[in-house]
């Protein structure tokens, strides 16, 4: 199967906004003797936090051993606090680093196809003058 020059400039344009705007959801597992139950972690948006503030884990172990204690006072049902992972600027980084790889592939497959159609575009509207000289009592088109 053959992609397309613009399906393949499309996909690339698609991913490359997928990847700039979307947070990697990957961060659930355990995290410094954090299990992924004590933590409900976090992630902002990469392109609007490319230097997220650092986290500070003793902050986060003291949330949620305050966190255990209201359960264990109050009998509700352990409320997780949250946090921002703390990988999220690498990750945020590696994102916005993709997204301009995504985009300057879709940007150099674009150009190669405008460039590899140049010559189709440039006989039609040779065609077209043509055909205008040699009936000139014909209606001009708007639409073409």
């Amino acid at each position: 199967m053959r992609l397309r020059d613009t399906t393949v400039v499309f996909l690339c344009a698609f991913l490359g906004m997928m990847v700039l705007f979307l947070p990697l959801p990957v961060l659930n597992g355990p995290y410094e003797d954090l299990r992924a139950d004590d933590v409900q972690w976090t992630c902002s948006m990469p392109l609007l936090s490319l230097a997220p503030p650092d986290v500070d884990l003793d902050e986060v172990r003291a949330a949620v051993a305050v966190a255990r204690a209201e359960e264990l006072a109050t009998g509700q049902d352990y409320v997780p606090p949250e946090s921002q992972h703390p990988l999220c600027g690498g990750l945020a980084r590696t994102q916005v680093g993709l997204a301009l790889l995504a985009f300057a592939g879709a940007f150099w497959k674009g150009r190669r196809w405008w460039r590899s159609t140049a010559d189709t575009r440039a006989e039609k509207r040779f065609k077209r003058l043509h055909e205008s000289v040699e009936n000139p009592d014909s209606r001009p088109r708007l639409f073409r």
